[in-house]
């Protein structure tokens, strides 16, 4: 096939995708209109019920001619991608189920209905001296979602950056009706539960592996992007957490180093100060910039505020005795200005020196050609190899992942088409709920196999595909 046949077939097949993204328009013309936090996400649902019990559920389940296929359950929507659609089908919104119902301290675990919100569950383990094994940023994501669904966090020595690999127990209401609990003591089950993004059966009560409390020390360090590669296994070496914060248009990367500590938390505000600047200053300094100010003085300012960030980082933020549980966010329930959106892929940690440059590379060549640039930073975080899921991104080798985040300005959907390609030629790996305008030919290429693995467990649980949508169909098949 010659160069113009390719290009040609390539486009097609880009169309196709992106033709599964809105929502067809008689599911517009006759649904309810539903959307994700940041209303970049958009599907219509003929039905909308809100579930207060697992009877609920199986009652929706059953009855076929009420409720529609595809049932989806829903909770804070917080997802990036269409893996949320519930097109011409039963949307279950189960955040009124929000009990914890057990926390056991010799066991080390907890049991919670599916709607808790992450943060909720997480207060309530710090009152008890307890404390999740990860503790992601979006506090609203409901435990649920946690427990099927691709998260990420930077992983500490001997621990995992998937909230899903600390599930142990799970149980769900599956397309007959019939009611599944899947345990420790079917670990390949439990792999297919842990990556099901709800196409095996609803979830409505999940158990996780928790810990006890500890201080953590926090600290952050200035490199150029250069030094930061060439450096990268010495920095390793150090044995601690590793999140990235990244300045592209100045070439710097300010890593942020975690370490469990013995002793009290002492103090607070260091990550008081980090959650106000993430979640609310910087993108509505990003947004207000983006609205009223050309793109060169735009650009300039946002330059300017990164400097600040570098210093701000390197200099203030730290402290010796802090909590783990305050890194994570409650954001309001409706988005608003100060809202954001980003992307999510993974790449081999034996190869991110060359990635991370490459990235660096890519988007300071993105605008000047096309005269765009994200409008926040980019954030990164490396990720132990993990095997507990059947879609975990870091299945191969301990990962680092490349993000950007924008307050989603005109310009960011054809960046994420150029970011999607960038990242499958360096052999990234996207998460089906946080990797955006993904391709079934991206999809495949990086987990092809999975994808085969994993449809087989979904048609053995769901034969008639009352849980599958139109999305997933196009993704996988």
């Amino acid at each position: 096939m010659d160069q113009q046949a390719v290009s040609q077939t390539d486009g097609a097949e880009r169309s196709r995708a992106r033709s599964t993204d809105p929502a067809p328009a008689a599911a517009k013309s006759a649904g309810i209109k539903r959307q994700n936090w940041k209303g970049e996400v958009t599907y219509y649902a003929s039905v909308v019920e809100v579930a207060e019990s697992v009877d609920d559920i199986v009652r929706i389940m059953k009855d076929r001619d009420r409720y529609p296929s595809p049932v989806r359950a829903a909770g804070s929507h917080h997802s990036e991608t269409h893996c949320i659609d519930a097109n011409h089908g039963t949307v279950i919104d189960v955040t009124r189920m929000n009990k914890i119902l057990a926390i056991d301290k010799q066991a080390l675990t907890i049991t919670m209905q599916a709607g808790v919100l992450h943060i909720d569950a997480a207060k309530q383990l710090e009152q008890q001296g307890l404390q999740f094994n990860v503790n992601v940023e979006i506090g609203n994501m409901t435990v649920g979602s946690a427990a099927c669904c691709g998260t990420k966090e930077s992983a500490f020595p001997g621990g995992y950056g998937q909230v899903n690999s600390y599930l142990v127990g799970a149980k769900l209401v599956l397309a007959s009706g019939d009611l599944l609990e899947v345990t420790e003591q079917q670990p390949e089950l439990l792999r297919a539960v842990r990556s099901s993004y709800g196409l095996l059966g609803v979830l409505y009560e999940v158990t996780f592996k928790v810990r006890p409390h500890k201080a953590m020390k926090v600290y952050h360090v200035a490199y150029s992007v250069d030094d930061f590669a060439n450096r990268l296994q010495e920095l390793i070496a150090q044995n601690k957490s590793m999140m990235l914060y990244m300045f592209p248009f100045l070439g710097k990367v300010v890593v942020e180093y975690r370490e469990y500590v013995e002793g009290k938390v002492t103090s607070h505000w260091q990550w008081w100060l980090r959650n106000f600047v993430w979640a609310s200053f910087a993108p509505l300094y990003a947004a207000l910039l983006t609205k009223l100010l050309p793109r060169p003085i735009r650009y300039f300012l946002l330059n300017c505020f990164g400097r600040l960030n570098v210093v701000t980082l390197a200099w203030l933020v730290k402290g010796g005795h802090t909590s783990p549980t305050d890194q994570i966010i409650r954001y309001p329930k409706n988005a608003g200005l100060s809202s954001y959106t980003f992307s999510i892929w993974t790449f081999p940690e034996s190869e991110y020196p060359q990635s991370i440059r490459a990235y660096f590379k890519f988007c300071q060549d993105y605008r000047k050609q096309h005269g765009f640039r994200h409008n926040l930073l980019s954030v990164g975080y490396r990720v132990a190899q993990d095997t507990h899921s059947l879609f975990s991104y870091s299945a191969r080798e301990t990962s680092m992942t490349l993000d950007p985040v924008s307050t989603g300005d005109p310009g960011w959907e054809a960046f994420l088409d150029a970011y999607n390609e960038f990242s499958i030629q360096h052999n990234g790996i996207p998460l089906f709920n946080q990797s955006p305008r993904l391709t079934p030919a991206q999809a495949k290429q990086a987990l092809g196999p999975q994808i085969q693995e994993f449809q087989e467990v979904r048609r053995r649980h769901d034969p008639t595909d009352r849980l599958y949508t139109d999305w997933f169909r196009g993704l996988f098949e």
